[in-house]
């Protein structure tokens, strides 16, 4: 369960609208604890256990501790509450859903013959790395105003309206730096900016052509720009939506040596998908704004692939004690991702 606390947010969007940040490697390399429930109900501890599908994935000499050929596969329900409070608002959603959090095989051969090498395991094992499903709203009526002044350049908004979002992108920028040229449709004006001046411009190009922003003197050079709100209330709605999961599945091989040694190796094979939405309306009524209403939309879609390996041992010191030891390579990722605002 999370609870989110939200009691003063000055512009909603602002956190939500960025460039690839150490979030998004985060996101991608924590795991959560899935997986068998033996192996939750040991918080994961199974390193010098093994016998257990879900141990696998953490040490791959796990799989010769089975005396026999295994199976299993698991589900787990998610449940999700998350409680806002913005301003005079507030919100409250509830998911929950049921999801494969673990399937696999191992399968035993044994050794008949007088060798030391008593048996050999071969198994693939799919685990649930991390679930990126998650919903929340925040609704509220901004009551800050304030002016915004740079040092070097002028510019005015509201501070509490999207306006100031885009206001500040554009300070500073000129007007044909941001604006589409008269043989180009908006949309391919929003690709030829980013691809040939980047995010920043993106976003004053947003707020200029969408008619936002208004420049203090209509020529190319201008890089003064007016919010078209005035100062005073603004109601936001606020909607954010993830989706998505990490998982990996493992090809195993392993074998057990004499009576107390474990030996095995994984090579793994992970996958991303992650799919991201952000909705936010503004409206305000306040004397003397050009513009009213504002609907902005943010999404992002990620999808990974990647490989990595593992090496593991397992000796038992004596029946109530064994030592597991796992190297983990690094996870050499690809990963591609599609934004779209509106």
């Amino acid at each position: 369960m999370k609870k989110l606390q939200l009691l003063c947010i000055g512009l909603l969007s602002v956190s939500t609208i960025y460039g690839q940040d150490i979030s998004d490697a985060l996101r991608y390399s924590q795991d959560n604890i899935q997986g068998t429930a033996r192996f939750r109900a040991l918080s994961g501890a199974f390193g010098a256990l093994g016998g257990d599908m879900s141990a696998v994935s953490i040490n791959p000499a796990g799989s010769a501790v089975f005396s026999q050929s295994h199976a299993s596969f698991s589900v787990g329900n998610a449940e999700l509450n998350n409680d806002t409070r913005y301003f005079n608002g507030t919100g409250s959603t509830n998911d929950s859903n049921f999801d494969l959090t673990q399937g696999g095989a191992s399968f035993v051969f044994k050794n008949t013959s007088s060798s030391p090498w008593r048996k050999f395991t071969v198994g693939v094992a799919y685990d649930r790395t991390n679930n990126f499903d998650d919903s929340w709203f925040a609704v509220g009526t901004n009551t800050n105003s304030e002016v915004l002044v740079d040092n070097n350049n002028f510019f005015i908004a509201p501070g509490n309206s999207i306006g100031a979002y885009f206001a500040e992108y554009a300070n500073g920028l000129r007007l044909d730096e941001i604006s589409a040229f008269p043989n180009e449709t908006l949309d391919q004006a929003y690709q030829n900016i980013g691809t040939d001046l980047g995010f920043v411009h993106q976003q004053a190009f947003l707020g200029y052509e969408s008619f936002i922003l208004e420049p203090e003197v209509n020529s190319d050079d201008n890089t003064s720009y007016i919010a078209n709100m005035e100062q005073g209330n603004f109601n936001h709605d606020y909607t954010y939506r993830s989706t998505g999961y990490n998982g990996k599945i493992a090809v195993n091989l392993a074998a057990q040596y004499g009576d107390n040694l474990y030996l095995g190796v994984n090579l793994n094979s992970h996958f991303i998908d992650y799919d991201r939405s952000t909705l936010l309306f503004e409206s305000n009524n306040n004397v003397g704004s050009i513009v009213s209403d504002v609907e902005f939309e943010n999404n992002l879609s990620t999808r990974g692939s990647g490989f990595s390996f593992q090496l593991g041992g397992i000796l038992k010191l004596t029946n109530e004690f064994r030592v597991g030891l796992t190297y983990d390579s690094p996870t050499w990722y690809t990963i591609e991702e599609e934004t779209s605002q509106f």
